[in-house]
């Protein structure tokens, strides 16, 4: 039989060794929360440079309206506008059309002689 030192030996033997099971068991428990709470500020992180970025893009577009409609505010930001969305034109303005004399005459020899002028090559 053991004797009473033995068993109290033995005893706190086990509480120690079940002490540093539950400590080990505490310990993985924190480790957990722990790798939790890192990758949950991992994932704030990336979220909060995605919402800068949308914001300074907010930002640039505000100023473009801002600047858009301090534009179409005056009568000659609205009348160009107009002008090139719907290619309107004001009342007595024509169209002028400029056109190449040399491109033009070589053009008017070419197509006078026909297609049988440029297979024979007869002079004209």
């Amino acid at each position: 039989m053991w004797s009473r030192n033995q068993r109290q030996a033995a005893a706190r033997l086990f509480l120690r060794r079940l002490g540093l099971v539950a400590l080990f068991v505490l310990v993985v428990f924190a480790a957990a929360g722990v790798w939790g709470v890192y990758q949950k500020e991992q994932e704030s992180a990336e979220r909060r440079a995605e919402a800068e970025a949308a914001r300074t893009d907010l930002e640039e577009r505000q100023g473009q309206l801002s600047a858009d409609i301090e534009r179409l505010e005056s009568d000659r930001g609205l009348e160009e506008a107009l002008r090139e969305q719907y290619s309107l034109a004001e009342r007595g303005e024509q169209l002028i059309v400029i056109v190449d004399t040399a491109a033009t005459s070589i053009e008017a020899t070419s197509t006078s002689r026909g297609w049988l002028g440029r297979i024979f090559h007869w002079p004209w």
